[in-house]
């Protein structure tokens, strides 16, 4: 074996010894301070992320009780339930709430609209998210609720150790043990305790004793990771939530109430103006100002960014993290056309209105004014520092409605802007499931070409149907046979709708009034009363539609 010159061996030596105090300096130097805000580690450390949710803990009763270890933490005021009167509201129940914590969106996204255990997720979990990221990062769900799983039933592989069931203690102890003795990289905890117990007994004594056992709970868990991070280089995001509010009461929820919509979000780091400070100038002032507070949907760009995961604004997420530099915060619509958001931050906001590029605006004006929107549901994602922010409108049109002859009198049909239709059940009081579906021949025969055409329909006899279309012709259609009848669509004259010559193009509704008359409404907000016995329109219309000859009708 050929020796190394004196002079190389001792250099070679020098580089070791300094490569081992090196990686001791580093040791030492990632220390976990779990006091407010202090996470100190190198920046070569693991990032890794706890997520501990306690359900049905409210904000405003943490006070009262001694929580040494709550304490611990930044903790602000928060909401779930989406945004009432939006395509954001969601039920303040469990599911909902869970499922917006797990996917950073609201349940017009991820489609779990209630407990009910038929719902499964239709967006992709943090979990999924942060296996499609790095294969190799490790993922841990431990659920006292197990529908929790259930509702993610179709991407359970994307974790590599859940267990669900048991209680709280099992829960920890499980979770303990995963600290202790495995590599997590992103741990999920749920706890039930306080809603148990809510539900039960309402809030008094047995409540508070319920929120005292949850923060021993934490206590445990936060001792593991000290004692991990003792012996390894890493930092941990620790963020601590609940699923949903209570009524005053403290047994039940479920509704839009300030009290069921309140919930908290806390953390072991100071967090961004996202997390720190309230937005007073949000649009929306309902529930005491709830909606200038942080959103459920930051949760999961939160631990994106802790884990150094970019965000795509494929994704639409909901709200910025609470942690590096803010993105567009608090967005909402301000009105059918403007969205609004707070921003401090310098350059500009790119606009997107269902992934396609529309604009780009500078961040410190606060809106956008979508002049050009077309009908139909929209998502408007806005990036801005590797953050995205997402509200979604519903600007859908019903452009027609039909009562359908099918022996029991209990189907309606409307038809809509965006080429689709829904079939209703008029004793049930709602859609059929599976709808709506797109206009084709396969379900309405002959009728997929004049999809995009339709501006009214109505039902004329016990087998025919009526549709009207923008072009000024008509289509009958024969709902015994379900096909359009030979020869159709006609052209709107005086010969086939004696009365009708002068209004090509302009019906907009049709309505049966009884079996001798119908009324059709013209886009120039006159009308039109049709006998349907001497088949034709009465003299001396069109006339006005106004609170004199529809009182009501346009209050």
């Amino acid at each position: 074996m050929k020796k190394l010159p004196f002079t190389k061996l001792v250099a070679l030596t020098f580089v070791i010894l300094l490569s081992n105090c090196q990686n001791n300096l580093e040791e030492q130097e990632a220390v976990l301070n779990l006091g407010k805000g202090k996470l100190f580690s190198r920046s070569v450390a693991k990032k890794k992320v706890l997520l501990l949710g306690i359900d049905g803990l409210q904000f405003e009763k943490m006070a009262n009780v001694s929580t040494p270890n709550l304490d611990e933490f930044n903790i602000v005021k928060a909401y779930t339930g989406g945004i009432k009167g939006t395509n954001s509201e969601q039920k303040t129940n469990s599911g909902p709430g869970w499922i917006t914590i797990l996917t950073g969106v609201w349940a017009n996204k991820h489609r779990v609209l209630d407990n009910s255990s038929s719902f499964k997720s239709a967006t992709k979990s943090i979990f999924q998210r942060i296996k499609e990221h790095n294969p190799y990062l490790e993922t841990t769900s431990i659920v006292t609720w197990k529908t929790i799983h259930n509702f993610l039933r179709e991407q359970l592989n994307y974790i590599d150790y859940k267990i669900e069931g048991y209680g709280d203690d099992k829960a920890i102890m499980n979770a303990v043990n995963e600290i202790n003795n495995h590599n997590p990289d992103f741990l999920f905890i749920d706890i039930d305790e306080p809603d148990s117990v809510g539900h039960g007994n309402g809030f008094g004594e047995r409540y508070n004793n319920a929120i005292k056992r949850a923060d021993e709970r934490l206590g445990t868990l936060v001792a593991a990771i000290k004692n991990r991070v003792k012996e390894r280089n890493e930092d941990w995001l620790i963020i601590l939530t609940t699923d949903h509010g209570r009524q005053p009461s403290g047994y039940g929820h479920g509704s839009q109430s300030n009290s069921e919509k309140t919930i908290f979000i806390g953390m072991n780091k100071i967090g961004n103006e996202e997390f720190t400070s309230y937005t007073s100038s949000v649009p929306n002032k309902d529930f005491n100002g709830l909606y200038g507070h942080v959103s459920q949907t930051s949760i999961v760009p939160t631990i994106l960014t802790h884990l150094e995961i970019p965000i795509k604004k494929e994704w639409q997420l909901s709200s910025t993290s609470l942690i590096g530099n803010a993105g567009a915060r608090k967005v909402m619509m301000k009105n059918n056309k403007t969205i609004y958001w707070d921003s401090n931050s310098l350059g500009n906001i790119e606009v997107y209105r269902n992934n396609q590029y529309i604009n780009s605006v500078n961040s410190s004006q606060g809106y956008f004014l979508d002049n050009y929107q077309p009908e139909g549901l929209f998502s408007y994602t806005l990036v801005l520092n590797d953050q995205t922010a997402t509200t979604a409108i519903n600007n859908l049109r019903i452009t027609a409605g039909l009562d359908w002859n099918d022996g029991l009198n209990n189907k309606a049909y409307f038809f809509r802007g965006d080429n689709k239709y829904v079939r209703y059940n008029k004793i049930l009081d709602k859609a059929d499931k599976g709808y709506p579906v797109e206009i084709e021949n396969s379900n309405w025969p002959g009728l997929e070409s004049y999809k995009n055409l339709i501006t009214a329909a109505i039902k004329w006899n016990s087998s025919k149907c009526i549709f009207f279309l923008k072009d000024g012709r008509y289509i009958r259609y024969d709902m015994n046979n379900d096909s359009i009848d030979p020869g159709y669509p006609l052209e709107i004259n005086n010969s086939n709708w004696p009365g009708l010559g002068s209004t090509v193009g302009e019906i907009t509704a049709a309505v049966n009034w009884n079996s001798v008359h119908c009324y059709f409404f013209l886009n120039d907000n006159t009308y039109v009363k049709y006998s349907k016995t001497l088949d034709r329109a009465e003299l001396t219309y069109p006339r006005p539609t106004n609170n004199r000859t529809w009182p009501g009708l346009l209050k």
